[in-house]
């Protein structure tokens, strides 16, 4: 297993020389069998583990039990461990959300933290073939293009931001193995009981379909589906960046409320790329896509293909597209077409992460260490709108998240006086039916952050500032990024 490991690290590119790796550790057989194969390999990798553990104070004693035995391993390996308790509970709770999203969001706001911390700019996680199978069929369950049946990617970012990478070196390995490997090599891990009930979809297709299948029908199915995984995860790069160099060509105007698509142009390429082009388009308003389904797409289409100037349909969101004599605009519907967002204050968690439902979005708040960022001043000047730095030792931790207000003023970085936030929306072009979802950073009655729209001047980051405060807002829908999606 140990070979197979190495061999899926170097095929992905998954470290380098020198790196620093956090391995998150849950005490499974998963991460367990994780943490030792890279340790046997670290030498040979030149690659520095730490550990991290997040007790999500779910499962009583047998969670505490959990941590235990993680800090007792990562110490007979002579491993430097952090591990935290959360109440992902109470959050899910507080925020009105699944336990299963809080407790992921909680899980990889704890990663960033921890891994920063302790210099690891990778995270290793767990997650082997039989995750892949699991997570294929159940998208293919629910409906899901390309993209979806792609599955869980070997590498990626966890933020386009902050650098840090997670890396799955076991993807190619099935269960089946991993246990094998625990058994060779001594190891005890921790047995998870609620991973036996099927109260849960996964652990339904887990335990009852996947076997069934592997039985009836191919005993492989495992692998079959991961290599599928594999080879749709392929086919969908090259056909986002096949789209992406026609995009130009075929979007005629764009701003923050509206996409104007050339009908000539985009009907003379493939039905493939007119629906990722449609996909792209929505997504710029929105910054997801989830609830845009194939019905929609088509309808949009159509009206580029058989459509007359003025006709329209309305898709998710808000967003309507719309034909024009030889434009297909996919746009902002009228202000009263939208449901009105009724006031909201969210005291941010800081650091840590803090749910708006009424703004659908999510804000991410960081504290480091100003040295220990290099180029930060130029980092700072380069930030996109999704996200704002501050000088935390003037902001301090009493910062709250909420709807505009009358009479509301923010002094914009690189700007003297102040300036109301109605006239800042007119000046961005922000349109009416967006304005009270835009939330409002607000620190010691200061205005931060216009969120996504312009940072105050007010606690900016200068070369005497020591601790520094990123805060970034992502998409409440899919966890992105709030900035160009990706095709």
């Amino acid at each position: 297993m140990v070979e197979k490991v190495k061999s899926t690290m170097e095929r992905y590119g998954m470290t380098s020389p020198g790196d620093v790796v956090l391995v998150g550790t849950s005490g499974g057989p998963d991460s367990v069998a994780l943490l030792h194969a890279l340790w046997v390999l670290s030498e040979d990798l030149c690659i520095s583990l730490r550990v991290g553990h997040l007790n999500h104070r779910l499962r009583g004693l047998d969670a505490d039990e959990d941590a235990r035995y993680v800090q007792e391993f990562a110490k007979q390996l002579g491993l430097p461990v952090t591990v935290e308790s959360k109440d992902v509970a109470g959050f899910a709770s507080r925020s009105r959300m699944s336990i299963e999203l809080a407790a992921r969001l909680v899980r990889y706001d704890f990663y960033c933290r921890a891994a920063r911390a302790m210099g690891a700019t990778k995270v290793a996680l767990g997650h082997h073939a039989g995750d892949q199978a699991e997570t294929v069929l159940l998208r293919l369950i629910r409906g899901a293009g390309t993209a979806g049946l792609a599955g869980i990617p070997p590498v990626r970012p966890i933020s386009s931001s902050n650098g840090l990478i997670v890396i799955r070196p076991l993807i190619n390995l099935t269960r089946q193995e991993i246990s094998r490997y625990c058994e060779e090599n001594g190891l005890h891990p921790r047995m998870d009981a609620s991973n036996l009930t099927c109260a849960y979809p996964r652990n339904k297709l887990r335990n009852e379909l996947i076997p069934l299948l592997e039985r009836d029908y191919n005993p492989g199915i495992v692998r079959t589906l991961a290599r599928t995984a594999e080879l749709l995860r392929e086919d969908d790069a090259f056909m986002s960046n096949e789209v992406q160099r026609r995009v130009d060509r075929i979007v005629r105007a764009r701003s923050c409320d509206r996409v104007g698509l050339d009908v000539d142009a985009i009907l003379a390429e493939h039905v493939a790329v007119q629906r990722r082009v449609i996909r792209w388009a929505f997504m710029l308003l929105t910054c997801g896509d989830e609830d845009l389904e194939f019905e929609h797409v088509e309808m949009a289409l159509d009206l580029a293909r058989r459509g007359s100037p003025g006709k329209s349909v309305d898709l998710p969101r808000g967003i309507r597209a719309r034909r024009d004599y030889r434009e297909l605009a996919i746009e902002l519907r009228n202000s009263g077409d939208v449901a009105p967002v009724v006031p909201f204050e969210y005291k941010l968690n800081v650091p840590g992460i803090t749910r708006l439902p009424e703004a659908r979005v999510i804000i991410e708040a960081e504290v480091f260490e100003a040295g220990d960022w290099p180029d930060l001043l130029t980092t700072v000047r380069r930030a996109g709108k999704g996200e704002a730095y501050f000088d935390f030792d003037v902001v301090g931790r009493d910062i709250v998240a909420r709807r505009r207000r009358e009479g509301d003023r923010i002094s914009p970085f690189g700007m003297s006086g102040s300036k109301k936030i109605k006239d800042l929306f007119i000046d961005e072009k922000v349109p009416g039916n967006m304005r009270d979802r835009i939330p409002v950073i607000v620190a010691g009655g200061r205005i931060l952050w216009v969120v996504g729209v312009r940072a105050s001047g007010f606690a900016r980051v200068t070369p005497s500032t020591r601790r520094v405060l990123r805060l970034a807002a992502r998409s409440l829908e899919v966890g992105c990024d709030c900035g160009d999606p990706v095709l």
